[in-house]
């Protein structure tokens, strides 16, 4: 005599685990998290969102994250035309209508849940279906004396108008007060439903299905069931009071478990959960089973093991009938459904594959679920599908691999290490990279750098670029994170500051012709700004700032050469007007300038103060810079004053330029002469405003102004030597009564 158990453990908030033994093996077992509850049987207020006219089918908004799936063929009855024919969906449900529906099937992937309209109210004994008056009995009830006993049950049962009842398994040995006390509940728990429909507003949840202890124990107890452990109170008194509404006769079989060893240990339960969630599940004769489950069906293959018997045949039958009873325990256990293929061990007797199949099929009758069994054909091969009651124990309790993605299997070291190695080929193929960095698992990290390291230099080098590979325990194995840094990006940062250097002068300064270095800003700015600054400018970008250093060049030289001009016009009336000592020496330039003859003799000409002239044909030396030139300049000798009888009337004009007062801070110029004929006019200056050498910096002495030069000469002075830069000090001027007029040279006729 067999005996069966249950076991509920419960002690764990998050989870309820429901475990049915018979004989001490594993033969049922359901979990539920909390997290993760089921929506299979829950009662909910949706509505239409779309009508497909093409699936015959539509789409409603039950609350949930994915729409639910309503096929025409679960509309209820009051739907469909008086005939009774079931016309187009469209005709039936329009878009935003309100309907009651109840899930059929849990969410599964991508795929939303199954509804019906058709609602059913499971109950211990009865199922009552409201809208469908037509009774009907469980297909697990074959007997014919059992079916017309339970048909004249219902009929003396006092059932609404407009409702239906099914009879269930469990209702095997029960009497009319049960079915009746059944009832009564289940129309209480469905006139609840209406009100609660009536008052939601909006889609969601009216009607939740019980837990899974009230689940388990009101449709996997039966009366052949000994024991029911529990080891939560309150889950105890739960289950107490659903025993005390519908079957108080077996209230004596539930017992709480207080000892300190868990329960399910306790009857060495977990071991043989573990070998639930196995691939390969070991037969007693040494086979095995290896199951594959995929998107579209269910493998089963059944392997042999050490030979036994007479023969091939006879291993292969004994192989084969253990199969049959382990599969048809697996597929209850794991809950596998959809289409199952199992590929039996090749057997030549018909009788062995007829014996076979038939204890797969008495195997299977244990299970609730629908099931079609086809034969074994000539390849050995079984087909068969069952109907899917829950989600499966893989699909609750685990999740796919992120380092095999589901498969199962993964890519060998070396091949990760070669493709690792493609992948940087193909990111450094594109222009302008200037930095890879490469995130993989440590151990692939360690195999690229120890197997690809000359590869990794060739790369390198043969693209200017880095390449850092980088372990990352958050990378999974396989897997591969690139970050790519491009030439542009690093151009487009900000260049870090530099020290600064000083001015080189060659950079900031142009040398003319051997005299005083003078800046670009000076040479250009010294007619804009005071103080020879030129004003500031309004600063530009300096991409956009076009130097030209010829056009700065031809500028600062045709200054030069203005000013050099307008001193020699000046020199003729200056050495007109000494009397006594000896002149300056006149520079190249002038000498050159002059109009007398070459080789004139010297004394020749009436005035006191003259030199000798310089020899045309002398080459001025090299000569370095003095640090400063003196020119001693002789008063002239003071007479006797005469008083006139009446001042003498103003002079017509200022007295005559003297240029010996001038101080001279520049080199004599040691480029050749300009040619007597070319007369020193000024030259027309640049248009536009010159524009600035942002690199000249260094600042030179200023050269003198002409109306300053001017100033100083409306007044004499003293002869002072210019070695010393301070400017020349005032020196008041004799009254001009005793002043006496210089006397004009005479004009020199030139020779005919």
């Amino acid at each position: 005599m067999t005996k069966k158990v249950m076991l509920i453990n419960a002690t764990d908030s998050e989870e309820i685990r429901v475990a049915t033994l018979v004989d001490g093996l594993l033969s049922d077992f359901d979990i539920e998290f909390v997290h993760n509850e089921k929506i299979k049987g829950n009662i909910y207020k949706a509505r239409v969102i779309r009508v497909d006219t093409s699936l015959q089918a539509a789409f409603v908004h039950y609350g949930g994250q994915k729409n639910g799936f309503l096929p025409i063929g679960e509309l209820p009855r009051d739907l469909v035309s008086a005939d009774g024919r079931r016309g187009r969906i469209q005709d039936l449900l329009n878009r935003d209508q309100e309907i009651m529906v109840q899930a059929v099937r849990e969410e599964i992937g991508t795929k939303g849940a199954m509804m019906t309209a058709q609602i059913s109210l499971p109950g211990r004994y009865l199922v009552l279906t409201p809208g469908n008056p037509l009774n009907g009995i469980s297909r697990k009830i074959e007997s014919r004396e059992e079916r017309e006993h339970f048909k004249r049950l219902i009929d003396e049962l006092e059932i609404p108008k407009n409702f239906g009842v099914i009879v269930r398994t469990a209702s095997l040995g029960v009497t009319k007060e049960d079915f009746q006390r059944d009832l009564e509940f289940l129309l209480d728990t469905y006139k609840e439903v209406q009100s609660r429909y009536k008052h939601r507003q909006g889609p969601g949840l009216v009607w939740q299905e019980d837990d899974v202890v009230t689940r388990t124990l009101r449709d996997g107890f039966s009366s052949d069931m000994e024991e029911v452990h529990i080891d939560d109170l309150d889950t105890f008194h739960a289950a107490q009071s659903f025993f005390k509404r519908t079957m108080p006769q077996f209230q004596s079989v539930l017992k709480h478990h207080t000892g300190k060893k868990p329960l399910f240990s306790k009857y060495q339960t977990d071991e043989q959960i573990d070998r639930i969630y196995a691939r390969r599940v070991n037969l007693p004769s040494g086979g095995a089973l290896v199951l594959d489950q995929t998107e579209a069906l269910v493998a089963v293959d059944v392997n042999s093991g050490k030979t036994s018997g007479e023969g091939v045949e006879d291993m292969a039958f004994k192989t084969n009938m253990e199969a049959a009873e382990e599969v048809a325990r697996q597929l209850r256990l794991r809950d596998l459904a959809g289409l199952i293929v199992i590929d039996f061990i090749d057997m030549k007797k018909d009788g062995h594959n007829r014996a076979v199949m038939e204890r797969l099929v008495e195997c299977l009758k244990e299970d609730k679920a629908r099931m079609e069994v086809g034969k074994i054909n000539s390849f050995g091969v079984l087909v068969m599908t069952r109907q899917r009651l829950r989600p499966s124990i893989h699909q609750v309790t685990h999740e796919s691999c992120p380092t095999c993605q589901g498969t199962g299997q993964v890519k060998s070291m070396e091949a990760l290490v070669l493709s690792v190695v493609r992948r940087l080929k193909s990111m450094l193929s594109r222009d302008g990279v200037a930095e890879v960095r490469l995130k993989l698992a440590p151990a692939v990290a360690m195999a690229v750098l120890n197997q690809k390291r000359k590869d990794l230099a060739e790369l390198e080098s043969a693209h200017d670029t880095r390449i850092l590979v980088m372990a990352d325990m958050d990378v999974n194995y396989g897997d591969m994170t690139a970050e790519i840094e491009r030439r542009e990006e690093e151009s487009e940062k900000p260049a870090p500051a530099k020290a600064e250097r000083m001015p080189d002068p060659d950079e900031e300064t142009v040398v003319l012709g051997g005299d005083t270095p003078i800046s670009f800003d000076k040479a250009l700015g010294s007619k804009n700004g005071e103080n020879g600054k030129a004003p500031k400018a309004p600063k530009e970008p300096k991409a956009e700032i076009k130097y030209d250093r010829r056009d700065a060049q031809r500028a600062a030289l045709d200054e030069r050469e203005r000013l050099r001009a307008l001193f020699e016009s000046a020199k003729p009336l200056a050495l007109a007007n000494l009397e006594d000592g000896e002149a300056p020496a006149p520079e190249p330039e002038a000498a050159a300038a002059a109009e007398a003859p070459a080789e004139k003799p010297a004394g020749r000409g009436r005035g006191r103060g003259r030199g000798k002239a310089p020899a045309p044909e002398a080459k001025a030396p090299e000569v370095k810079a003095p640090e400063a030139e003196t020119v001693q300049v002789k008063a002239p000798a003071p007479k006797a004053p005469v008083v006139p009888a009446a001042p003498p009337p103003p002079p017509a004009e200022p007295p005559a330029f003297d240029p010996s007062l001038v101080t001279n801070l520049r080199r004599p110029k040691l480029s050749a002469p300009v040619p007597a004929e070319a007369p020193a006019a000024p030259a027309p200056r640049p248009r536009g405003r010159p524009r600035k050498n942002p690199k000249a910096e260094a600042v030179v002495p200023e050269p003198p102004k002409v109306d300053d030069v001017l100033a100083l000469a409306k007044r004499p002075v003293k002869a002072k030597s210019m070695a010393a830069p301070e400017p020349v000090p005032a020196v008041e001027a004799e009254p001009k009564a005793e002043a006496k007029p210089k006397r004009k040279p005479a004009a020199r006729k030139p020779k005919s």
